[in-house]
């Protein structure tokens, strides 16, 4: 099934939450937009499936030249010629030669393909190649009608559209070219095409016996063929059909204008309504809601394209028309423009045309994150609120996605359901790592299967690139401090001196810093009479007495035998002899 959306909810601006069946607690700590990255269309570029773009078949000397992307580009178009695709009734080599080497090329250079078959393409006499399958001229008595032109300066040949064979091949074509690419992620999307002339469903010619050559029965018939075709991948017709949109909206058609900005809306400005024009036949089929199920495309009239965005471009007069204002009424997502990629825009009318390109379409933001304790022990639970602050939809699945560096990572789909502008959703990541290390460093992404490798989908918002969104939350209330390992202190040593007694009872240690002398050569050795005269009197040492310049001297510490000998308590020191608990520290000890 195609993707389905609430107009209804579109509308209301109505909010979703995505949560899980254990509801959060009330948030501790909430972000509002004024402590998150500020809103800045440049940031989502380059956009993915939006904006201006060409076709690389339009420019001399291939399509790798910088100037080609700026405004930076995401898609490509392709005109393709039926009789270059189909043979035979059910025959389709052109698949493999034609359609796969364009959508592959420009996939490998990160950009989506728009594709239009036609059969008649008019051109200059002399230049001009019927596309209409020559098998169903031999095999089937095609009947062919050549006219000319002089309004368009060109030629061309019609085949009889009420015709069942041809009627057959088209379906049979759509049919094979749904159950192929219907899906195909490198696809953006399918103009419907086929019909009159460049595809564009018309046949208009100063003379008006022409108008008439294309049965609506026959448009109807390719309008079921490819609604059956394409479940997933959008498809667009040039003109609002009451079949396919309006009170019989097919999910997933959309429309193009190919005349874009110059015939599009009517200002009041023609002295007399014209009815002719796109937004007008929008309205009468009172379709003007299709581009929430369908995209909008087109192309900006090529004699406007080199002027449309320069100081003194007479927007609102006659014919031409003011691309924003354009832009906003059909809720465009993209427009062809070979002039921006040819020949290109310099100073101001760059800068307009990149802000042109950044108005269509999507642009997604993260308006506040709120943080609550978490149902499971030690978690948190995260609430994203987005808003839609762009003219359209995203037409294809887009998630939200938010990850920490403990390994946390949760994708929550259903961002392409906040369809209109100022609408927005909010998402719930449930049992995230209550740490310091997760809630320090929260990245939020979009995602997306139809984003193709190295172009993915951004946040209209920061600084410069939008591809993620970093917050920092606080752990929760009551939450114990980090138990991150405390550095050991690495305070100055304080400096010590060697000190000994000499006495015929152990003394406490701080007594022979009190009392004691300088060590030197008269007491070496602990417990032995060096020095010490007579009286039975023995060398006591403490090797840390404080308050020298210098550290002990190099004579070391004896270590005393302790032999088993059980420990005096006064002094914390082993005595195999009688312990003196009392009198004068220096009389504290083991006696001999």
């Amino acid at each position: 099934m195609k993707r389905s959306l609430s107009p209804i909810s579109a509308l209301l601006g109505l909010t979703m939450t995505c949560i899980s069946i254990h509801p959060s607690a009330a948030a501790y700590h909430t972000l509002s937009s004024a402590d998150l990255p500020p809103a800045n269309a440049a940031a989502a570029r380059p956009a993915p499936l939006k904006g201006f773009l060409t076709s690389p078949e339009w420019h001399t000397g291939g399509y790798t030249d910088p100037q080609y992307y700026d405004p930076e580009s995401t898609m490509e178009f392709y005109y393709i010629g039926l009789s270059d695709v189909m043979t035979g009734m059910a025959n389709f080599p052109g698949f493999d030669t034609v359609v796969d080497p364009r959508i592959a090329a420009s996939a490998s250079r990160g950009k989506h393909s728009i594709l239009r078959f036609y059969m008649d393409y008019p051109k200059p006499a002399g230049s001009y190649v019927s596309h209409t399958p020559q098998f169903l001229i031999d095999d089937y008595n095609l009947q062919m009608t050549p006219w000319s032109s002089v309004d368009l300066n060109a030629v061309g040949s019609s085949p009889d559209y009420s015709d069942e064979n041809l009627k057959t091949a088209l379906n049979n074509f759509v049919a094979a070219l749904g159950d192929r690419y219907d899906g195909d992620e490198r696809i953006g999307f399918i103009q419907v095409g086929l019909l009159g002339f460049w595809g564009e469903w018309h046949t208009w010619t100063e003379d008006s016996a022409t108008h008439s050559w294309i049965p609506d029965a026959t448009k109807m018939e390719l309008i079921d063929a490819v609604d059956a075709a394409f479940q997933t991948t959008q498809v667009q017709i040039r003109y609002p059909h009451w079949y396919a949109v309006g009170a019989n909206q097919r999910q997933g058609f959309g429309l193009h204008d190919d005349s874009f900005a110059h015939s599009t809306i009517d200002e009041g400005v023609y002295g007399a309504p014209m009815s002719w024009f796109f937004w007008s036949q929008v309205q009468a089929t009172a379709a003007t809601d299709f581009w929430m199920s369908g995209a909008m495309g087109g192309e900006v009239r090529p004699e406007l394209q080199a002027t449309i965005f320069d100081d003194n471009y007479a927007a609102g007069t006659q014919y031409k028309q003011d691309f924003g204002m354009c832009a906003d009424t059909t809720h465009a997502t993209y427009m062809l423009n070979y002039h921006a990629f040819g020949t290109s825009y310099t100073g101001n009318a760059l800068v307009s045309a990149r802000a042109a390109s950044d108005q269509m379409g999507y642009a997604f933001r993260i308006t506040e994150v709120s943080v609550a304790e978490g149902s499971v022990g030690d978690t948190v639970d995260i609430t994203a609120t987005v808003i839609q602050d762009g003219i359209a939809p995203f037409y294809y699945d887009l998630s939200i996605g938010l990850a920490c560096p403990e390994g946390f990572s949760v994708t929550v789909g259903g961002v392409d359901g906040i369809v209109s502008e100022g609408s927005t959703a909010s998402f719930t990541f449930t049992a995230v790592p209550a740490t310091s290390t997760c809630l320090s460093s929260l990245d939020f992404s979009l995602s997306s299967s139809y984003a193709l490798a190295g172009a993915p989908v951004k946040f209209a918002q920061g600084v410069s690139d939008g591809t993620v969104v970093e917050v920092s939350l606080p752990l929760p209330p009551g939450s114990p401090p980090s138990t991150s390992p405390t550095p050991s202190p690495t305070t100055t040593p304080v400096a010590t001196q060697a000190k000994y007694i000499c006495s015929k009872n152990m003394p406490l240690p701080t007594t022979i810093c009190v009392e004691g002398s300088l060590a030197g050569g008269d007491c070496a050795n602990e417990n032995e009479n060096n020095g010490c005269q007579k009286g039975g009197k023995r060398c006591w040492w403490n090797p840390a007495c404080s308050g020298g310049d210098n550290p002990p001297p190099i004579t070391p510490s004896p270590t005393p035998s302790t032999g088993g000998c059980p420990v005096c308590a006064p002094t914390g020191q082993p005595c195999c002899g009688t312990c003196i608990d009392s009198g004068k520290p220096s009389r504290r000890g083991c006696s001999a």
